[in-house]
């Protein structure tokens, strides 16, 4: 058994292997979504290590470059996201080779840690790894539709984001570092082309009033209802100030327009506010489970991020993409 790098030319035999170990039933694999997440990224091309068999990739392990900002200083990192085995080869301990062979590379370079989202049947191997619970992204929900939630009922077929021009003069506006408490996504018009305009896999919606903010936003379907997930909001003015009367009325619209049942956001972002309309955000720990990898920051640092005003998290950074 080789580990090496990986090179372009295995990107279909990569791709191949996703489909054979994990199949497709919650996302699509193709070589096209691979050059986006890992080639495309304009934080940089992923770090990718394969293991081959006899002139066979048998398994491979990605992390994805990512970057965080505060007070006007960037702090390099990468996202754990793409890895797998062919099923005759599991149960050897590949997966932690690569992973412990991968995470040993990547301390040697400029990044500071490693952030992902593991579920629970990857999350006992991560810990033993030396990843660290942050614990889960605490969201804002509001309940637009009590009955929709809870009747019981199927949801209505699942509605697209319709398919709109995307602003490009108020994208031009986006590079910003926001005076969060703690670490965040720096956002760009390239990062903000990449993430949400070319996006492969899903459709994203906006709104905006034209100057003082912009809003991303994407439908979750559900199994008995839908989601109004915002994914970013954005103040696009230089003193930051959050148009909160015209959002309030054109969310309400947007809502009325898609038969959402609930609306989401980060409990960690640095825009806040409390109502819409009628109906009120209330607190709760129900996102994603966020663990960290320390590579080379300082105890006391690295224990800051674990904290809940460590990062600044927004749903847009932790989809599953």
């Amino acid at each position: 058994m080789h580990l090496r790098e990986a090179k372009p030319t295995d990107q279909e035999a990569i791709v191949d292997l996703l489909k054979r170990s994990l199949g497709e039933s919650l996302l699509p694999k193709s070589v096209a979504l691979w050059r986006w997440k890992h080639v495309d990224n304009p934080f940089g091309e992923s770090p990718v290590l394969v293991a081959e068999e006899q002139g066979d990739i048998v398994g491979v392990r990605a992390f994805m470059q990512w970057e965080f900002s505060q007070r006007g200083q960037n702090i390099k990192a990468l996202r754990a996201v793409d890895t797998a085995v062919h099923p005759d080869y599991q149960g050897r301990g590949i997966f932690k080779q690569l992973t412990d062979k991968l995470v040993q590379e990547c301390s040697e370079e400029e990044f500071q840690f490693i952030f992902n989202t593991p579920n629970a049947k990857s999350m006992p191997g991560y810990i033993k790894m030396g990843w660290q619970k942050r614990g889960n992204l605490p969201l804002k929900m509001a309940l637009v539709r009590p009955f929709g939630v809870f009747s019981g009922r199927s949801a209505r077929e699942s509605t697209e984001v319709m398919q709109q021009e995307w602003p490009e003069r108020l994208l031009a506006k986006v590079p910003y570092s926001a005076d969060s408490v703690g670490l965040q996504t720096p956002i760009s018009p390239e990062y903000m082309h990449w993430r949400y305009v070319k996006n492969p896999l899903f459709r994203y919606g906006w709104f905006s009033d034209g100057e003082r903010y912009l809003c991303i936003f994407r439908i979750k379907a559900h199994r008995r209802f839908q989601e109004f997930r915002i994914c970013e909001l954005l103040p696009l003015d230089a003193d930051r100030q959050f148009a909160d009367k015209d959002f309030n009325k054109q969310l309400k619209e947007q809502v009325r327009n898609y038969h959402t049942a609930v609306i989401t956001f980060s409990g960690e972002s640095s825009v806040q506010f409390r109502s819409f309309g009628r109906y009120r955000f209330f607190r709760l720990s129900k996102g994603p489970l966020v663990t960290l990898r320390n590579l080379g920051l300082e105890k006391e640092q690295f224990e800051g991020l674990l904290m809940p005003n460590g990062i600044a998290f927004s749903l847009g950074d932790l989809e599953l993409f």
